[in-house]
């Protein structure tokens, strides 16, 4: 394969988690080359540094930028790599083998679809493979049942901009921006990535903390997403049970803090001024 032919880039972001590393590098196993690009997004731990030195020394490109969160620096990743298709793999995650070039065949047979989804394999402190329900726009608009850990045309992640939401809630942040634009996903029935399971999970109990916060921000970053409620529940695949339920327990106003709602228009009235 020539280097024009080339397609795959791998993007791992990493702050301060220098003793995975190795393990994501090492789980990239195909049968065609691969453009890997880490991101050290500011890392301050001393063994992690030492770790991307010996990495960067190894012939892995390694790059370094001050601290500005995971959104930031997949992105920054992004802009530094070139071939067609792009995955942003967690600097505590891994590969199954082979599992890119399975992405790629698909997006290269389903020239419709925005990004490539396997399952997710668990390890770590729980054990699981989860796989993902057929890809469905309604249902996206109540909870995220599927992951951005997929393999993406490069052109589809730019167009809308990327990872850009902080903190939380990037990847459902992104998927619904590719709803917005009626993008899919072409969703394979094999493992793609072996996602890690901390005891402690940090990130996503912050989150849930702050869901009714970051999901008013999502309402109104999606808005004409939003406003399409109805169309995209009569063409949705979920069961009538859930299209009843789901606007009532996940979507009302009256069920979150009269500040959240009182924050979701102030954003609207900032978003139309702009």
């Amino acid at each position: 394969m020539s280097h024009e032919d080339a397609r795959l880039s791998l993007v791992i972001p990493c702050y301060n988690d220098g003793r995975f590393v190795p393990a994501a590098v090492a789980s990239v196993r195909e049968d065609e080359p691969v453009e890997i690009v880490i991101v050290d997004d500011g890392s301050t731990d001393p063994d992690t540094l030492r770790v991307l030195d010996g990495l960067r020394e190894s012939g892995i490109r390694v790059i370094r930028q001050d601290n500005a969160g995971l959104a930031a620096a997949r992105m920054r990743g992004v802009a530094e790599t070139s071939r067609r298709f792009v995955l942003c793999l967690d600097s505590d995650d891994e590969l199954a083998p082979g599992a890119l070039g399975a992405l790629a065949d698909a997006l290269d047979a389903d020239a419709g679809a925005a990004f490539a989804l396997g399952s997710l394999a668990l390890f770590g402190a729980q054990s699981d493979v989860r796989s993902f329900p057929p890809w469905d726009p309604w249902r996206l608009l109540y909870a995220n049942h599927w992951t951005a850990h997929g393999l993406f045309r490069r052109e589809e992640l730019t167009a809308v901009g990327g990872w850009t939401l902080a903190d939380c809630y990037e990847d459902w942040d992104l998927l619904l921006a590719l709803a917005e634009r009626d993008r899919r996903p072409v969703i394979l029935d094999r493992v793609a990535v072996r996602y890690r399971q901390h005891a402690e999970a940090r990130m996503r109990t912050r989150c849930r903390c702050r869901h009714a916060e970051v999901y008013a921000v999502l309402r109104v970053r999606h808005a004409g997403l939003f406003a399409r409620r109805a169309e995209l529940a009569r063409r949705s695949p979920a069961p009538l049970w859930m299209r009843l339920t789901f606007p009532l327990v996940l979507g009302s106003r009256r069920l979150y803090p009269v500040a959240v709602n009182r924050q979701v228009d102030r954003l609207r009235a900032a978003r139309a001024q702009s």
